[in-house]
């Protein structure tokens, strides 16, 4: 009997499903314990990605592109510890090395998944994002440090992450893949709520640009099926830069939140297909100029805070003085996140460059810039946009490129889980009928 079809596929079900909800419990802890960013958390993850690693792929197909794909990762990964171990300093390949092997194994548990466990596994993305977004907002309602946390004189949102530029990535990433929708409506669209406030309530600049880039990918008809819960995101999120300067607690952000997520459940448009003219995209525009600038008015003094901030000048000396540790050994680097020296208004070192891509290149060298672009070469050719979840989620996985140019998210351990995860969400071993057109 237990040669039996029936019996194997069964057996296979049960393990997969055992790898999904393990890494799911994994993404979720790292999320709450900052992130996963501090070395004894990332190493957990390490142990975990190698130990999985060695099981699923031991039971899978020889796909090529699926085995290039994670030899590529392994291989930066490898690269990552080999310059830690010969810069003297082994543990340094925590924590960027535990998120390159955690975003390996999530795409290698997620992508076998069907398709009606892909919308599952979107919406538990959706959700973990309205739920950190929550718990954000309650920082922000009681001034709760480290849920939020001051800077430049502002509260900004920072969720369990405890860093509000990193938040931002979470929730962006979150709330594209939110856009999908899913097998249960009513979590969508608290989560579009709540993600779209949040990202706002970050004020993360970086997050920002790397949505605004990558909302390009989802259809145009998602925005529309959850503008009512996008609308409500963005006056909550506004709400909270404006009192974002205020250093007691702010008790009607808190009814506010509520609010929010009570008419993003209430407010359902009726389910009908728009034909969009000329006319409505003219009045649509001029409705979104005239929200964008009484917004503006409304908080003009937060947005100049945060547009000149000590931090942008920061930013330049610490690329400089990267590029100038590449200078120093191009081949091979300095060594994974070696100290930053420089002249800046706020201090003279800094740990880590603010663009993972200098980061790489500073610490790695043209080696680990090779192995970087071989890696993203191989995920890019898996990528199939076959569905509105898959859409979504190569969103997603563009904003977590794009954000790591303006900061050091990939240094996480959970964004480098979540990365996978979404990667594994892009990409399909069998393409299902084609839903876009």
């Amino acid at each position: 009997m237990g040669d039996h079809p029936s019996y194997q596929a069964s057996r296979t079900g049960a393990s997969s499903s055992f790898f999904v909800l393990t890494l799911a419990g994994l993404m979720i802890v790292e999320a709450i314990r900052d992130g996963g960013f501090w070395k004894p958390d990332a190493l957990v993850v390490t142990l975990v990605a190698l130990t999985f690693l060695a099981v699923l792929l031991a039971g899978q197909t020889r796909n090529r592109q699926n085995w290039t794909m994670v030899a590529s990762f392994s291989l930066l990964a490898l690269w990552w510890l080999v310059r830690a171990a010969l810069a003297g300093t082994p543990s340094s390949f925590l924590p960027l090395g535990a998120s390159t092997l955690g975003f390996t194994v999530a795409f290698v548990t997620v992508r076998p998944l069907t398709r009606t466990q892909r919308e599952v596994a979107g919406l538990g993305v959706a959700a973990l994002g309205g739920v950190g977004a929550l718990v954000g907002f309650a920082g922000l309602t009681w001034r709760w440090y480290p849920m939020a946390m001051p800077a430049q004189h502002l509260w900004r949102l920072s969720t369990t992450l405890t860093y509000a530029d990193a938040a931002g990535a979470f929730l962006a990433m979150s709330l594209l893949v939110a856009l999908a929708g899913g097998p249960r409506p009513w979590i969508a669209r608290a989560s579009v709520c709540l993600c779209a406030g949040g990202l706002l309530a970050t004020q993360s600049r970086g997050a920002l640009v790397a949505f605004v880039v990558a909302c390009a990918l989802v259809p145009w008809r998602q925005y529309v099926l959850f503008l009512v819960p996008l609308a409500a995101g963005i006056a909550l999120g506004v709400a909270a830069v404006a009192t974002s300067p205020s250093s007691g607690s702010v008790a009607w952000l808190g009814v506010a939140t509520l609010g929010a997520i009570g008419i993003s459940l209430a407010w359902v448009p009726a389910p009908r297909k728009w034909q969009w003219r000329r006319r409505h995209v003219v009045l649509l525009a001029v409705l979104a100029l005239g929200v964008l600038g009484a917004t503006g008015l409304l908080v003009h003094s937060e947005i100049a805070l945060r547009s000149l901030a000590p931090s942008d000048q920061d930013r330049a000396v610490e690329w400089s003085a990267a590029w100038h540790q590449f200078e120093s050994n191009p081949l091979i680097g300095v060594g994974p996140d070696r100290l930053l020296h420089f002249y800046a208004a706020d201090g003279t070192t800094a740990h880590f460059v603010h663009n993972e891509y200098l980061q790489i290149l500073a610490d790695g060298g043209l080696v680990g810039v090779a192995l970087l672009l071989f890696a993203g070469t191989a995920l890019v050719r898996m990528v199939r946009r076959v569905d509105t979840l898959s859409l979504c989620a190569v969103g997603a996985l563009v904003c977590l490129a794009v954000a790591g140019a303006f900061d050091f998210d990939w240094h996480f351990s959970f964004l480098g889980l979540l990365g996978g995860w979404v990667a594994g969400l892009a990409t399909r071993t069998v393409a299902p009928r084609r839903e876009v057109r």
